[in-house]
Formats: structure tokens, sequence, C-alpha cells
């Protein structure tokens, strides 16, 4: 069963970066089923990508809503389908510069024994930031700010408790 729908995946997605003007070296499509959900995954690769990741990855975001959008369409009413999609590794490379910048700041908060504080950023940079910061015990870090506008920072391990706003 996961092999029929992995195949419409693929042909949609290809349909739509073709459309697009773009002629991928691959696409990868694929799945794991277990009690509860079936985990998809696409990884498109080629060159010249960068327009189809879009700034900030926004055309990314956007095939991923469109392939969310047709994988409802396709798969049965009760089935539960998470989706992770990438283009060239951009995801990758995302995660990669974050840890390298949490390292960075981790540094400077040990040194200065001062709070770091980064710009807004997405839940799933946000994870990264926590996740890779848990690592060093001189340093805590907590999320503050509404929606868009939330963001983490990195404290000494020293410092007051300050409730997240």
């Amino acid at each position: 069963m996961n092999e029929e729908y992995n195949n419409k995946v693929k042909e949609f997605i290809s349909q739509i970066v073709t459309q697009l003007g773009y002629t991928p070296e691959s696409i990868d499509v694929t799945s794991e089923e277990d009690t509860e959900k079936t985990n998809m995954q696409i990884m498109i690769k080629g060159t010249e990508m960068d327009l189809l990741i879009g700034y900030h990855g926004k055309n990314l975001q956007a095939l991923h809503q469109l392939t969310v959008s047709y994988l409802k369409r396709v798969f049965p009413a009760d089935k539960r389908v998470s989706l992770f999609l990438d283009i060239g590794d951009y995801f990758e490379k995302q995660n990669t510069k974050v840890r390298e910048m949490v390292a960075q700041a981790v540094e400077e908060v040990k040194l200065l024994d001062e709070p770091y504080e980064f710009k807004p950023m997405p839940p799933r940079l946000r994870r990264i930031v926590h996740v890779e910061a848990e690592k060093h015990t001189e340093v805590r870090t907590e999320s503050t700010g509404e929606g868009m506008d939330r963001r983490v920072i990195i404290y000494p391990g020293n410092a007051k408790e300050t409730p997240a706003t």
C-alpha cells in the first residue's frame, strides 16, 4: 500500500516541479507506516533549485502545503500522515547553521556571563536551539514572545529565574 501512495505523491511532486520549469535530478519518496500514522519523506535533489526553495524557504513551505492538501485527498480520511519535504538539503544546511550559531552563543554567554537573545525563528529551529544548548550545563534556555516574534534566549546557568513572556 505504501508503494502505491509513494508513487502517486512522486508523480504529483514531479508534475508541479516540472510545471514550474525545474528538472530535478531525483525525487525520492519514502514512507513508514505505524499504527497511528504514516510518516512520509520527500527529498528533491538537483542543481539551481534556489528559486524553488524561495526566500527563507517560502516556496518550499508553499510546496509543502500543496502536498499536504494532496495527501489529505488521496489518503483515507481516518489515516494521519506526517510529511517531511526538503529540497537540496535546505533544512539540513539550515540546521547546521543554527547549531553553529548556538555553539557561538553559548561561548559568548559563558564568557560574558550575560544572556544571548536570538532573532525570532520558527518552532523547528527554536527546538534545535534548546536541544543544542541543553548539552551545556553552564547555560539554560527559554522561549519568549508570541507568534512570529517568538525567540529563544540563552541565559548563564547561574542567572535568576526569569518567566518567559
